[in-house]
């Protein structure tokens, strides 16, 4: 898409017909992190852990689709490197029971392995370690994109995996005896490519891009809607340009919130209501600073809404960077402050 101060474009179907809108604001990161070991087309996706004792001590994990899982704190400086092979998306979630204990459980999509592989969190130290029995085969020839789903119904935790292809299967994870166990619940599917994918816990809803087309939300729990309505479109009357990539949300309280979708094609980022019916509230890019270049290309994101101390007070959305200046692809972090006040009108900026 043409980088023009003004375009004409499709307003979308809901105004009907076409009109005038203003490019997306640039809105600029404040921390990078260390560059991924691996050269070329390597970052993928992050995930963030809000330490609950100290949320200024949280930490983001980073997957090298090339070669392993990479852990930065809020610097930006990586404190831990796994090379545990092709990982492509991951995501984090706390209270898992596992033997005696209730651990933070992170999971990844292992593209070489046709698995996933699970990680738990030291608290303590900050430190991951494999799980038990942390690889759980599954139905995909290359596990590709991935999130786990915390259900507010009955407790239970699982994870969707999808595939090139367009195939989602979802896996119950439980505690066997202090071994991790995988057990297929049910599968979905798309007639294309899907990658970016994201849980809403509280609302019970699977959010999926099918990059070429658009998002769709499906219901999370087994039993739930598996035909999708599809949130947004690429090209026409939508807010997206091919590929549709990450998404994320942007939790507050009672079901309030936001959904953020990558659109690669035009490097910015399009913002939707939590609730359905998802109205869009806006794009934005994300620009350079004095001191940290700017995003394009994005595969994965993560938002939190809870403060993280000083230095991301109202939030933190963290971009993979496609390009980095050339060099190692790496992730940006942006104080949701940035985003919330560029935004017309402005988002919220506390849950």
């Amino acid at each position: 898409m043409p980088r023009l101060a003004w375009i004409w474009i499709a307003v979308g179907a809901a105004a009907g017909g076409t009109g005038l809108r203003a490019a997306p604001p640039n809105v600029t990161p404040s921390v990078e992190t260390d560059p991924v070991p691996s050269a070329g087309d390597a970052a993928d996706d992050p995930a963030i852990w809000v330490d609950p004792r100290d949320s200024a001590m949280s930490l983001i994990f980073g997957t090298n689709k090339k070669d392993g899982l990479a852990v930065y704190d809020l610097g930006g400086r990586q404190v831990q490197y796994l090379p545990v092979g092709e990982v492509n998306n991951v995501d984090v979630r706390s209270g898992f029971a596992l033997g005696e204990k209730h651990v933070v459980l992170i999971g990844a999509s292992h593209n070489t392995g046709q698995c996933l592989r699970f990680f738990v969190l030291d608290e303590k130290v900050h430190r991951l370690s494999e799980a038990p029995g942390g690889t759980i085969k599954v139905g995909i020839d290359k596990p590709y994109g991935f999130c786990l789903y915390h259900s507010a119904k009955d407790g239970k935790f699982y994870a969707f995996v999808s595939a090139a292809d367009g195939r989602i299967e979802q896996w119950l994870l439980e505690d066997s005896g202090g071994s991790l166990k995988g057990t297929l619940a049910r599968k979905l599917a798309r007639p294309s490519q899907v990658e970016g994918m994201a849980a809403d816990d509280e609302l019970g809803f699977l959010y999926a891009s099918e990059e070429d087309k658009g998002v769709w939300r499906f219901g999370a729990e087994p039993d739930g809607d598996a035909n999708g309505v599809m949130v947004d479109a690429v090209g026409g009357n939508g807010h997206l340009t091919a590929d549709a990539e990450g998404i994320a949300i942007w939790r507050g309280a009672k079901g309030a919130g936001y959904l953020v979708v990558s659109s690669q094609g035009d490097d910015s980022f399009a913002v939707y209501e939590r609730r359905p019916p998802h109205a869009y509230a806006g794009s934005f890019r994300v620009g350079s600073s004095a001191s940290v270049g700017g995003v394009s290309d994005t595969d994965g994101l993560d938002i939190t809404s809870e403060s993280l101390g000083a230095a991301f007070p109202y939030g933190l959305v963290v971009v993979q960077d496609g390009d980095n200046g050339g060099r190692n692809q790496n992730f940006k972090l942006v104080p949701w402050e940035n985003v919330a006040r560029a935004m017309k009108p402005a988002l919220r900026l506390r849950p």
